[in-house]
């Protein structure tokens, strides 16, 4: 075959990307199995019917669509938090809660590709289900603190909020579905310009218009809250502000509020978010690392009422940013004349733990210690009968 590209926004791996990806999933699996998180794994494809149902009609454009042999429309998963209700809806309805999930896949979305934007890429994440309380929304984003302490990161903030508070402000303004979504939108990006633009159109609350409008640069510790007093009339986005300091006040008993930060203006990007959202970013890198939220209504939709709460972490972004230059395990490059000895040496030095490479090509001294020098890590040893 002449042909040797591959389609776009998709990526073949080399050795050490590889290294870096496993080391990655094999550290988090053991910080996530630390709390009592247990693996699975679903389909890389679902019935569209699925997605939709979890995620809505609205991101269609984003889904790898393609036809079964039945007729059926089957959709490349593109998040595992819907791929993992339906599990929970189909094989744990009968389990004990809270049930502790975690997984790593890869997950497909149709982007425009660019550097840590790919269209197949890697996930692994956490979801506590079966629990509501402020306590478990706290014990995920500790692990998702957690985790990237592990990778040695320091400098990243977990940035924290919860969309009840936009959302009944929205609800009061009687605005039209299109005007807030378009609200929300400009939210989302903080176009503050034309967030400006569009509220002063708008024959809204002056005072409501404002608290809208100084949402997305609200950023820091609880004080902020104390900049808002609008919503403290709102009854709703009172119990979401009270539900926004318990979480923080459990972050702080696990010793993590210094990686926290309130940002009013994260709102995640899905409808299915109902509480709690939270997304984790490095200055080393320009896009999120991980982002997160309680979703107590997500199950419902395939028939089984559970609160559940997660986080997914961007195993391709991580990579980006993680020091290339870790430890290498040191390993061994074994030769000789005699196979018999080349092998029986490989294999005890394997027994005690190495890694271990035999010399294949009949290489002389010379050439196999100019191989050796050049590798990290490695050292010759070169079997003989004398």
């Amino acid at each position: 075959m002449k042909n040797k590209e591959i389609p776009k926004g998709v990526r073949d791996l080399l050795p050490d990307e590889v290294k870096v990806k496993r080391n990655i999933e094999q550290k988090a699996a053991e910080v996530f199995s630390s709390y009592g998180y247990q693996e699975v794994i679903t389909p890389t494809f679902e019935f569209l019917e699925v997605m939709e149902q979890g995620r809505g009609k609205d991101n269609r454009e984003e889904l790898f669509l393609f036809m079964d042999r039945e007729g059926g429309i089957l959709s490349l998963r593109p998040e595992m938090t819907v791929s993992i209700a339906r599990l929970a809806a189909t094989h744990l309805k009968d389990v004990e809660y809270p049930q502790r999930l975690f997984y790593i896949g890869n997950v497909f979305r149709h982007v425009q590709p660019h550097l840590a934007q790919y269209r197949e890429f890697w996930e692994l994440g956490v979801e506590l289900l079966g629990a509501a309380t402020p306590l478990a929304d706290a014990e995920v984003i500790n692990i998702a603190v957690k985790v990237l302490k592990e990778f040695g990161l320091k400098d990243f903030k977990v940035s924290l909020n919860h969309v009840e508070i936009f959302n009944s402000l929205l609800e009061e303004s009687g605005l039209s579905a299109d005007e807030k979504q378009l609200i929300r939108h400009l939210v989302v990006i903080k176009d503050l310009v034309e967030l400006s633009n569009v509220l002063e159109k708008l024959s809204i609350n002056e005072e409501l218009k404002e608290t809208i409008g100084m949402l997305p640069i609200l950023h820091g510790g609880l004080e902020i809250l104390e900049k808002v007093p609008y919503i403290q009339k709102n009854q709703k986005a009172s119990k979401a502000v009270q539900e926004l300091i318990n979480v923080y006040e459990a972050l702080k008993a696990f010793g993590v509020e210094d990686n926290i930060v309130l940002d009013m203006g994260v709102l995640r990007g899905l409808d299915y978010y109902t509480g709690i959202v939270f997304e984790g970013y490095s200055p080393e890198l320009g896009y999120g690392l991980l982002g997160g939220g309680r979703y107590d209504n997500l199950l419902e939709q395939f028939g089984f009422s559970c609160p559940a709460t997660g986080f997914a972490l961007g195993i391709d972004r991580l990579a980006l940013i993680l020091d290339k230059n870790g430890s290498e395990p040191k390993y061994y490059l074994v030769a000789g004349q005699d196979i018999n000895l080349v092998v029986t040496k490989a294999e005890e030095l394997r027994q005690k733990g190495y890694n271990v490479q035999i010399d294949v090509e009949g290489r002389s001294v010379e050439e196999l210690e100019k191989i050796a020098t050049a590798k990290n890590n490695c050292t010759l040893v070169y079997v003989d009968k004398d």
